[in-house]
């Protein structure tokens, strides 16, 4: 089952289509502005972009955090395999930076 979501995040919005339940989606999408919240209260950049990869970084360290405690390594490919493709997803959907 494919399934379109509309995402809104530091003042921009798309359209993803992802073959993941729309309740797995929001949760992620949820946690995700969660970071993103953290980083908007600690650092003091206005840059979208930069909080952006300020909380992907955060997010790929909890990951790293989480196979070095003992998460099965089955369950740290599935994390990344849906990752990757939302990752995928996204890069489709978002235009390309201007030079």
């Amino acid at each position: 089952m494919s399934t379109m979501m509309r995402i809104d995040l530091l003042g921009t919005s798309f359209q993803i289509q992802s073959d993941e339940e729309p309740e797995y989606l929001e949760e992620i999408l949820s946690y995700y502005r969660d970071r993103l919240q953290e980083i908007e209260e600690t650092v003091a950049t206005r840059d979208p972009l930069k909080k952006s990869i300020l909380a992907a970084l955060v997010v790929t360290d909890e990951l790293f955090r989480s196979r070095s405690e003992g998460a099965s390594s089955e369950d740290v490919g599935e994390i990344e395999e849906i990752a990757h493709r939302l990752l995928q997803s996204i890069d489709e959907i978002l235009p390309e930076p201007s030079p």
